[in-house]
């Protein structure tokens, strides 16, 4: 719904900005979804006067104007037939911005146009687009259009709860703010004439389906001159995007904005034997519509007719057989309420969707249906004139009795937390139109008025106060924890992702664990793992301690797999291991550890059946620390005694373990009862979250300028470990460096026993310049001078 701040002001005396407001409505309950200011446009549109036309000769429709804007004469092609030389019209000078697009300076058909004559539709003004909009003859060329046209306003995309129908209009806001802001409430009070005749002589009503229409109201006045609204009453309505048609429609629209009550006028001629029915659809029946779109009825359908036809589909839509014209003199007010359901199923089985519908079918009050009747004739009596026929026709079957609430200081303090004097309960509750019935030592009864059908428990008045007292205005008393983190949760999920999509199965054991699993992994007494939680009623001696690693688990799982025929396999368990601290309870850290064993990639005959090697494994690795954030970690050979000897590695980042991994040895494979050959990894999860890096990706610009390659080849000594080489070639290449990568390694011919030769790639990069020849020779003789004194390298 479209809320109008000017128009909010009617009824509240408010003096806050957009912003203020629409903090006050969403702190109130009511959702602000969109803000826009409406008249600004207006302030970029210069009156103008077109001193003359000339055809195109480029097209038939297009026409040259020349304009005066009160400056100069400047030339402007328009298509619209309306453009005739003498008018006022709106320009949009060259620079103006329409929020669509911007004005600027064109050449259509090799004519140039510096600006753009407009339609009311284009400024926002109303909904004609026939043409350009023509002005008063008064107005004065050069002024800007919003010295004659007060557009000035701020309009609020609000969303109503559908347990809140009272808020569908302003008087409903308004009262909502008044409460919350403690202003004073200035609500429509319509007095109506006393009229002529007797409404019972002239009309006659039927309700044949009372469970359907709860109340129908019906007055009428006659002699009515139909014509165009008042400006005001546009004005109104065009500013929450409703189109104006005529005095009396526009009255009926603008009460349903004003009221929240949806109302209906019939012309009194058409109504056949001035007898109004309310009944059910008949099997067979036709409906057309104001749209003029044809309908099929059934019994379900609630709608209104006269004995020979229908004449509006009820709380939907009217019919065109009935509706105001031009010739209308006599007119009948229809206020009423039906059942909310009625409405909805048929409105959304005919697919008919209207403001009257999208109230109606939130149960609106019977009450409301007087008061709007007694709003709408006293408007259409100021703007469209004719004489009230006395008396109102009224079908209310089983009107609403006094609905009263129950609630007790005492409950309110213990459900809120708060405490609220019962001189404060009262002055908020009474605020929303709430009446004090009856108060006792430790309760009070309130009457709810009609229009808040939602109060209908202790709870729902609960409610309402606080969020009268606000709820940012409660004190907090806990101190807020944050049990997790999140950018590590997404991390883990990450990384079982990664493993999941290069094939791998996660498993979960048990916590527990057997103390001799740590002798077959040949873990050294001194190792910390050694200090393990031992449990003190243990299920059984393979379940004396809370596990320190989870390789012999997994081992398990590889046996048991491989019993049962699957003989390759990757699996892998993400969990916590345990170890004794200063404190009493266990140091938990989240570990994760893999096993690969097998063939590298399933039997196909097109291709030669591979085993797993190093390799992969390292892959493996290599791709979760990447999966984490981390770069230039250090590999170094792994002194863990369960791995064959010589095929271990460790991964550093600042002396900090991050991992290992390596080929199993066979005799602790044959301890678990496997005869293959395995490959593991154990990643220290929470190590590497220690070192704070950033799990987030973040955004790096792409290098605007080509990188430079290079390969570096020489004979070096067997005792220099890679990642030693790796080290100081980064450091003599600088910043300049951006990559480095070992592609081939040879032992044999030619090469010393005690040495080896390797070949680096090198990538040199800049984000500021292009590396020309003389850069990246300089940088190349540093990286060699420096291997040369420390490796004694030879150059190939």
């Amino acid at each position: 719904m479209k809320l109008s701040y000017k128009w909010l002001r009617n009824y509240i005396d408010i003096d806050l900005n957009g912003k203020a407001l629409e903090h006050e409505l969403t702190f109130s309950g009511i959702e602000v979804e969109a803000v826009e200011h409406q008249g600004e446009l207006l302030e970029q549109i210069i009156v103008a006067e077109i001193k003359s036309r000339e055809a195109h000769p480029g097209s038939e429709h297009l026409s040259i104007c020349q304009v005066d804007n009160g400056e100069e004469i400047l030339q402007v092609i328009c298509g619209a037939a309306n453009c005739a030389a003498g008018s006022k019209v709106a320009l949009a000078p060259v620079g103006a911005d329409l929020g669509e697009f911007k004005i600027k300076r064109a050449k259509l058909r090799g004519e140039e146009s510096y600006g753009m004559l407009c339609s009311e539709k284009e400024l926002g003004i109303s909904d004609n687009h026939d043409g350009i909009m023509i002005l008063d003859e008064n107005f004065e060329p050069g002024r800007h259009l919003s010295d004659y046209y007060d557009k000035s306003d701020v309009i609020f995309d609000v969303e109503i709860t559908p347990n809140r129908p009272d808020l569908l209009c302003i008087t409903g806001i308004a009262r909502d703010l008044s409460a919350l802001l403690h202003k004073s409430l200035q609500m429509p009070e319509p007095v109506l004439p006393a009229g002529k005749g007797d409404i019972r002589k002239l009309l006659k009503l039927e309700n044949q389906a009372t469970d359907l229409c709860t109340r129908y109201t019906a007055r009428m006045i006659k002699d009515v001159k139909i014509g165009a609204s008042p400006q005001w009453l546009k004005r109104s309505l065009e500013a929450v995007g409703m189109r104006s048609i005529n005095n009396v429609v526009d009255v009926t629209n603008y009460v349903m904005l004003e009221l929240g009550h949806p109302l209906h006028a019939f012309d009194y001629k058409l109504v056949a034997e001035q007898t109004i029915l309310m009944r059910r659809g008949q099997a067979g029946e036709r409906f057309t519509d104001l749209q003029n779109i044809t309908h099929d009825l059934n019994a379900e359908d609630l709608v209104i007719a006269d004995p020979q036809k229908v004449i509006a589909l009820a709380g939907v839509i009217g019919a065109a057989n009935s509706q105001i014209s031009e010739e209308t003199r006599d007119i009948i007010i229809e206020s009423a309420n039906f059942l909310y359901n009625s409405v909805r199923r048929t409105s959304k089985r005919l697919s008919i969707f209207t403001d009257s519908a999208y109230r109606f079918e939130r149960d609106m009050s019977d009450e409301q249906a007087e008061l709007a009747s007694r709003r709408c004739c006293e408007l259409i009596l100021q703007t469209a004139g004719g004489e009230l026929v006395s008396g109102m026709l009224d079908s209310y079957p089983k009107p609403v009795g006094t609905i009263l609430v129950t609630i007790r200081p005492g409950r309110v303090e213990k459900v809120l937390s708060v405490k609220i004097a019962p001189e404060q309960i009262r002055r908020y509750l009474e605020s929303l139109g709430l009446i004090l019935h009856k108060e006792e030592a430790e309760s009070m009864e309130f009457e709810i008025p009609h229009y808040r059908k939602d109060l209908t428990r202790e709870i729902d008045l609960i409610e309402e106060i606080i969020r009268l007292y606000g709820y940012n205005n409660i004190e907090q008393k806990l101190q807020i924890r944050k049990i997790m983190n999140y950018d590590i949760f997404r991390n883990r999920r990450q990384v079982q992702d990664m493993l999941v999509s290069l094939g791998f199965c996660e498993v979960v054991n048990w916590s527990f664990s057997d103390p001799a699993d740590l002798d077959k992994l040949r873990i050294e007494e001194a190792d910390e793992r050694r200090r393990f939680v031992t449990l003190k009623n243990p299920l059984g001696s393979s379940y004396a301690i809370m596990r320190p690693v989870l390789l012999p688990d997994i081992l398990r799982n590889v046996l048991s797999n491989i019993n049962y025929g699957q003989k390759s396999l990757k699996l892998f368990e993400m969990n916590k291991v345990f170890r004794q601290s200063s404190g009493k309870l266990a140091q938990e850290d989240y570990h994760l550890c893999g096993v690969m064993t097998g063939n590298r990639e399933q039997v196909f005959w097109g291709r030669k059946v591979e085993d797993l090697d190093f390799y992969d494994i390292k892959g493996v690795v290599e791709d979760i620390l990447s999966v984490m954030r981390l770069r230039n970690w250090e590999e170094r050979n792994s002194d863990e005694r369960y791995y064959q000897s010589g095929t271990g590695l460790d991964f550093y980042l600042s002396s900090v373990k991050l991992a290992s991994m390596g080929k199993l040895d066979g005799k602790v494979c044959r301890s678990y009862g496997i005869e293959q050959v395995c490959y593991s990894f154990d990643i220290y999860l929470d190590a590497i979250y220690r070192q704070k890096r950033e799990l987030i990706p973040a955004y790096q610009e792409i290098a605007k300028f080509p990188p430079v390659l290079r390969d570096l080849s020489f004979v070096i000594s067997r005792e220099f470990d890679v990642s030693e080489i790796r080290k100081t070639i980064l450091e003599s290449g600088g910043k300049q460096i951006s990559q480095i990568v070992l592609f081939d390694e040879y032992k044999g011919k030619n090469i010393a026993a005690e040495k080896r030769s390797l070949t680096f790639s090198l990538t040199f990069s800049s984000s500021k310049k292009t590396l020309n020849d003389d850069i990246i020779a300089r940088e190349m003789h540093n990286i060699i001078q420096n291997l040369e004194k420390k490796y004694r390298i030879e150059l190939r």
